[in-house]
Formats: structure tokens, sequence, C-alpha cells
């Protein structure tokens, strides 16, 4: 069962601390007071400890945030949501062999620095690899996987040719249940029981599905609840006392495929919606507060309210005679996915969650499995240019841009989901190949609320390994008591670049029409330090340059400066950190 083979490229690390909130140099106003959070790079491995000291007081211990994605799209509530930061680039960590070249479908999770990834059409086998070199520390042979694992309490759960649970650490199988074969959906873990849906559209049963329950310490089956003219390929979801399930007819040529919400204890039917043709398929629930999200067979994404499995509102997303679309992800008040429409139909959305509109959409953009979301960059497997080739994308949550794409090196689409742990993308490809992308494991330390003081306020992070001091950051920033705002220049386009600056910034503006101009240098109690212009200018794009001194010649003080300019009955403000 172990393997002693290792494979993995070049692997980067590094020991180093950032601070990225509060932002250096920012101006922040009492009634929003900013926490404290820091990313730690330190060799691949957790440090011993992260301290902060805030303005000269005794350094107090940070503590860890905990990024582990231990089921499909991370939760039971498939949000596909990390705090975890994220790669600004398609930088490849680690490759592992341990895929197949086609329907690479199960989302890879990790926990406690080890990936799990059961290969789909691949090799059969369920693998435990090393989250910052790719290793692999065991492995098992399952056989058919269709869903991600997941990994609770020390244990790995995989709905595999029968239910298995192993030991996290070693791989030993501590049981196996063939109550749940065949195609079995990820397992949910809750309250000493696990749930598990189990397909049979392929064998001798071509009716029937199941939701079965079981002791999750020793495998026995707690109760069975058959469904029969349906088949289910999604993932449970678990909301109060239900195990919402969605069925389809697509393989079974039936007429109604429900959306069942089941009682936890018996197993027995509270609700149903029938509300799409043909059902849902390979879309799981995304549940938010007391509303389910999900993608129909019909080209509809519904919000369905969960105490009555009542619809709330449908958009149409795509031709009712597409694949259906994939399960999507949530982040802010906004859902993210693409459908699998071919052509110019084939659309990424992001739709607010609220109403069901359209926020943005870009063509060309199709997607099988689910996304991931981390860092205001959103994650996916992009099938547009399949049977050429597939590849993974990562687009600016707020406008669908592009910040980075990797195409691997095979001919065929992408079935699988990502996951982003401690700044790592894991993505399995149809090359025989799981990609780490990243350049290190980053490691995020969070203080919800800093105890800040009016005026400029100094912060000290320090990571430690072995009781020395491996790495610090420094930064200032300012609690404004006067209502000053700091607000980007929107008309007049001004700015400062450098930004924070040494000796000097130069000062840039567009003035759109021609006018009595004037740009002032305050500092924060309002008192001028330098009119910098004050005169008339004509209409196009300007620069002034200011040396960080007074009129006189005198250097002032670093700090925080506001940089206001006035044009046309136009009044525009912006903040200029020097640094000495």
């Amino acid at each position: 069962m172990l393997v002693l083979t290792m494979f993995f490229s070049s692997i980067f690390a590094t020991t180093s601390v950032m601070i990225t909130e509060p932002e250096h140099c920012a101006a922040y106003n009492l009634d929003e007071l900013p926490g404290f959070r820091t990313i730690v790079e330190n060799e691949n491995s957790i440090p011993d400890s992260v301290l902060y000291s805030l303005n000269g007081e005794p350094f107090a211990q940070v503590p860890r945030l905990n990024t582990d994605w231990p089921t499909y799209m991370q939760s039971y509530l498939h949000h596909g949501f990390s705090e975890s930061p994220a790669p600004l680039d398609n930088t490849i960590l680690w490759t592992a062999p341990v895929t197949g070249d086609t329907h690479e479908f199960p989302t890879p999770v990790v926990v406690d620095g080890i990936v799990y990834y059961p290969s789909n059409f691949g090799t059969d086998s369920l693998y435990a690899l090393d989250a910052a070199t790719g290793e692999i520390i065991w492995k098992y042979r399952v056989g058919y996987t269709d869903d991600a694992v997941t990994v609770y309490d020390g244990r790995v759960y995989s709905a595999s040719d029968s239910l298995f649970c192993f030991d996290a650490l070693t791989g030993e199988r501590i049981w196996a249940s063939g109550d749940a074969d065949n195609k079995g959906s990820t397992p949910v873990v809750l309250d000493g029981k696990v749930y598990c849906g189990t397909a049979y559209h392929m064998s001798s049963y071509p009716d029937t599905s199941y939701v079965v329950c079981l002791n999750a310490v020793d495998g026995s089956t707690i109760w069975t609840r058959t469904i029969y003219d349906v088949y289910t390929a999604c993932c449970l979801t678990p909301w109060e006392d239900l195990i919402l399930v969605p069925s389809t007819t697509v393989l079974m040529n039936g007429d109604t495929a429900p959306l069942y919400a089941l009682n936890s204890s018996t197993g027995s039917t509270v609700w149903e919606n029938i509300d799409s043709d043909d059902g849902y398929w390979d879309s799981s629930p995304v549940i938010v507060d007391d509303v389910m999200y999900i993608n129909g067979c019909d080209g509809k994404t519904r919000g369905i309210d969960l105490a009555t499995g009542t619809t709330i509102w449908e958009t149409v997303v795509s031709t009712p005679d597409a694949f259906p679309s994939a399960t999507p992800a949530y982040y802010d008040g906004r859902l993210y996915f693409a459908n699998q429409d071919s052509g110019e139909e084939a659309i990424y959305f992001c739709l607010d969650a609220t109403l069901g509109s359209v926020v943005w959409g870009h063509p060309e953009r199709r997607q099988h499995g689910s996304s991931a979301v981390a860092d205001g960059m959103v994650f996916y497997g992009d099938n547009m240019n399949c049977p050429d080739y597939g590849m993974i994308r990562a687009l600016d949550c707020e406008t669908g841009a592009e910040i980075w794409s990797f195409i691997a090196d095979s001919s065929v689409w992408i079935a699988g989901s990502p996951s982003l742990v401690d700044g790592v993308v894991y993505m399995p490809m149809h090359d025989w190949n799981l990609y780490a992308f990243g350049t290190g494991l980053k490691y995020t330390y969070l203080n919800e609320l800093l105890n800040s003081q009016v005026g400029w306020n100094e912060l000290i992070a320090t990571s430690y390994d072995g009781g020395v001091a491996a790495a610090s950051d420094t930064i200032s920033f300012y609690i404004n008591p006067t209502g000053i705002e700091f607000t980007p220049s929107v008309n007049l386009a001004l700015s400062g670049y450098p930004n924070p600056f040494f000796s000097s910034t130069s000062i840039s503006f567009s003035l759109p029409d021609a006018g009595f101009t004037t740009i002032t240098v305050y500092d924060l109690s309002g008192r001028i330090v330098s009119e910098l212009v004050k005169e008339t200018l004509f209409a196009g794009n300007h620069t002034v340059i200011w040396n960080g001194n007074f009129p006189n010649g005198e250097a002032v003080s670093a700090g925080l400066y506001l940089c206001r300019i006035e044009s046309a009955g136009i009044v525009e403000n912006t903040g200029l950190c020097l640094l000495r």
C-alpha cells in the first residue's frame, strides 16, 4: 500500500512575513478600526509561532487561520470559498502523476498539509500526497470514484466501489460498506453518522438509486432510502434536520426527477421540488442562510426556500438541451459558474444571489466542474476549446476579466474542480497529473480587531522557528479623528507615484477643460504644507513633483499627507505617504 516513488517539480520555498491588513500608510476612521492579517511563508512548514506588537506594547501571539478544504467545495454548504491568499500567476509548485486522461471529476481535498485525491478513470486509487511537494504518502486501490472524499476527525471517507473509511495519516482501512457502493456521492459525516447517495444506472438495477445512513465508527447501516426511476449524481447537502438529495431522469428517460428533502433521522420525505424538467444533475445544492441555490437540467438557476422547497426565483442561464450547468460557487452575495452550451452561448456567469439577476457574463467560457473563490479571484476548469485542449482560468470576481490561465499538455476537456488552501490551487488535469499552482505554502494569521490609537500606529509582526525570529514586517497606519476622506480621484484622476515615496513623488492629474487650478498638500491637522500649483492650466494631462519639503526647503516629517486639487468647481483628494 505504501508507495516509495516521489514525483514533484522544483519547489519554491522562502521565509517571509507580510502584513496585509492594515494597509501600510493607510488612513482609517474611528468607526472602521482595522483588524490584523499577516501572510507567512516559512519554507513550506508552519512556523512555531507568529507574534505582533502594536505601538511598542508587549508582543502577543496571533492565531493561525485554518483554510483547509475537507470536502467537496470546502464545506457542506458548498460555497467553494477560501480565506486563503491566492496565486497571482500560473507558476507550478509541483505536479504528481495520479490522475487519468478523461473525466477526472473529484475535487482534491486538503487537510493538515495532506492532499487526498481519488483518481476517477486513471488508477482507481485514493492517494494521500504531501501538500508542499506532491510526494505520495500512501495510496489504496478503491475502484471507480466519481466524487471528492471527506476528511473528518482524523478519518477519510471515500464513496467508491464501496464506502471506505481510512485512517487519514496512515491509509489503514478501518471499515468498508457494500451498502453504499457504485458511484456514491461525496460522503457527509455529521453527529456520528455518514450519509451517502448511490447510483445503479450502470448495473442490473438501472432505475433505482439509494440514500444510505451509516454509523461513522463501524460502518453499520442505520437506514436506507430507495428512490425509484431516478438517478442521483450530485453531492448530498445537510441543512438542519434535512438531507437534500437532487435527482435526474436524464439517463432514465423518465418524466419527473424531484429535488428531495429527507429527514436525516429516518430518510422519509419532508418535501419535494419538481420545478426543473428532468431534475438536477451534477449541480449540488449551495446553502446560504435559509436559501438553496442550484442549477437544473432545464437550463435555469434557482433560489429555493429550504423550509418549504418553494422556488423563490429562477433565471435562464443556458439552453434546455445543453449539458446542465456546474454547481455555483458563492461569495459575498454572488454566484459564480459557467454553463455547458457551445460557441458564444457558453457563458461564465456572476449572478446576484438575492435576485437572480446577471451581474456580469463572459461568453465562450465553458465549465463542467465547480469553481473556487479566494482573494478576489474565481478559479475553474474551462472547456471552451475542447477537444483541442482544456485550461484552468483565474478571473477577477468583480469584472470576470482573466488574471491568468494555464493549458495542460493534453487534448481533452477538464472535468474536475479546484481547491485552494494556504496560497495554493490544486487542480486535476487530464494529462495524468494533479497540479499545484503557487510559489509555496502561505499561512494566514488573523486578529479580528487591533487596539489602535488616534493618530499614527506602528505594527510589527514576527514569525519564530526554533525559538529564533525567522522573519518580520513593520508597517504604519493612521487612525483619523478629523473626518478627512481619502477617496480615490475619479474625474481628475489625481494620483501620486511612487506612493509611498522616500524623496519625491510625481503627482499626475487630468483636466477635462482649461481653467484656474490649485494643488495643495496638507498635513492631517489641516495645515497647508505646500502649494504646488496655483495658475490657469490648459485641458489635458499634467504632472507636478513634490519633493517632500516645505516651501523654504525644510524637509517635512515622515507620515501621511492629503493632496487636494480644485479646478472648474471640482474638488478631489488623494493620500500621499512619505517615508524617511
